[in-house]
């Protein structure tokens, strides 16, 4: 949780400093640049959420051979997408922007940040997979130091050089891609004994380009990817709806999401704990751990989603003020502040069972349940929005997160019995083995 809650730290700064320079033009372009790459960057979400599953099952296998090569894959096939996206950077711009409403003053402050920041995304996609490898190896601490480091650098440069430099929003873009190099750099290190492992298998190239394990990465990949996408199309199209009732409102919603993601990826840190167990559980054929380890994080995530409500119900609109100046952009976020108090309680149990899913590398129907609930979200936005306005846009998002949890919760029996069968088999081999 420590770990996860750093991540939307980067954004909140972000938004707060763009926040006191007097225009909410600023931040909603800090807004749409941001969200761009959250879009770009999480749909190969996958490099992270596919290794940690498959580098879980290795570790329980106690296979550490395995658990390196794995990374090392997934890390060669982060660098070359991390480059194809700096060759495309001119479309995926023009595209990200095309269905937003037409101002150009923030319109161009986004191309400036876009165009920096966009050089970060070999290492963005790098870290990715070691955070994958980290947490499938359950070295939560080392992913919470990878964490800590980033953030922390980021907060530091984002800061120093809006004091001390006429740079901007440039400045902002510029301290992510130094921060995410230099973590980086730091992440290699820290994985250094895993990926050192696979890499002394030689020759590489046998087991680097395997087809079967090269198919089955893809193919658990691929799932993820259109689930990402799903996820994605749906705050994109939140920002567009948002952006077509005003420019203030959203800039407000920002700073409402901002709320949003920062308990989505504290309530993840449970997901990551169950994913790893999940994963581990399932390689050692171990059903009363799985059993054990997915109690527990139901009791803990769903008291700690209850403390987060709490706190935005008591001091949701100090935090507003503390990431705008702006009065009327403060007293628009407080309007809609019940929705935010909400999201920890409904959206808790699908991040859950997102983990669980992950683990079990039971991607299908991750994917499945993510089309169906866009599908729902997208036709509560056209019903509600003309007759509620920004309420209908938060109402369609709670929706949809009850739609995940739902839809995943009527695949579960496939987990448990993909858990039961992998019991059964070392049972099986267990009398056979027998003299």
């Amino acid at each position: 949780m420590l770990s996860n809650s750093m991540v939307p730290i980067v954004g909140i700064v972000d938004t707060a400093v763009m926040g006191h320079m007097g225009s909410p033009e600023w931040i909603a372009a800090t807004a749409v640049g941001a969200l761009l790459f959250s879009s770009i960057f999480w749909l190969f979400g996958f490099l992270r959420m596919g290794t940690g599953g498959l580098v879980a099952q290795a570790f329980g296998a106690d296979n550490h051979t395995e658990a390196g090569r794995i990374a090392v894959r997934a890390m060669s096939m982060a660098a070359l997408l991390g480059i194809l996206l700096i060759l495309l950077q001119s479309p995926l711009l023009e595209l990200g922007l095309a269905a937003l409403t037409d101002s150009q003053d923030w319109k161009a402050l986004t191309s400036i940040y876009f165009s920096i920041r966009i050089y970060s995304a070999p290492a963005t996609l790098m870290i990715y997979v070691i955070m994958g490898t980290l947490i499938g190896l359950q070295l939560m601490r080392q992913v919470l130091f990878l964490q800590l480091a980033l953030n922390v650098l980021n907060v530091i440069l984002t800061i120093g050089f809006f004091s001390l430099t006429d740079l901007n929003i440039a400045g902002v873009a510029l301290a992510t891609v130094i921060s995410e190099y230099t973590t980086l750099a730091l992440g290699l290190y820290l994985s250094r004994d895993v990926l050192l492992q696979a890499l002394r298998q030689k020759p590489i190239s046998p087991w680097l380009f395997d087809s079967q394990e090269c198919l089955k990465f893809f193919r658990i990949s691929g799932n993820l990817f259109i689930r990402t996408l799903c996820l994605i199309l749906a705050m994109y199209w939140m920002t567009v709806m948002g952006s077509r009732i005003g420019v203030a409102t959203l800039a407000a919603n920002t700073i409402l999401l901002n709320m949003v993601s920062f308990t989505a990826y504290s309530l993840d840190g449970y997901a990551h704990a169950i994913e790893t167990l999940t994963g581990y559980s399932l390689g050692q054929r171990n059903q009363a751990m799985f059993k054990r380890a997915t109690r527990a994080s139901i009791e803990l995530a769903a008291l700690t989603a209850i403390v987060f409500s709490g706190i935005f119900w008591l001091f949701g609109h100090t935090l507003a003020g503390l990431m705008t100046n702006d009065a009327q952009i403060v007293a628009m976020a407080t309007q809609w502040l019940p929705w935010v108090i909400l999201v920890p309680l409904t959206g808790v149990w699908s991040f859950l069972l997102d983990g669980i899913f992950i683990g079990a590398t039971q991607t299908a129907n991750m994917r499945d349940s993510m089309i169906v609930s866009l599908l729902v979200f997208g036709v509560s936005t056209l019903v509600t929005v003309p007759l509620l306005g920004n309420h209908g846009i938060w109402l369609s998002y709670h929706i949809m997160l009850v739609t995940r949890a739902l839809t995943l919760a009527r695949y579960w029996p496939q987990v448990v019995h993909r858990m039961s069968a992998s019991v059964h088999t070392q049972a099986v081999t267990a009398r056979i083995s027998i003299p």
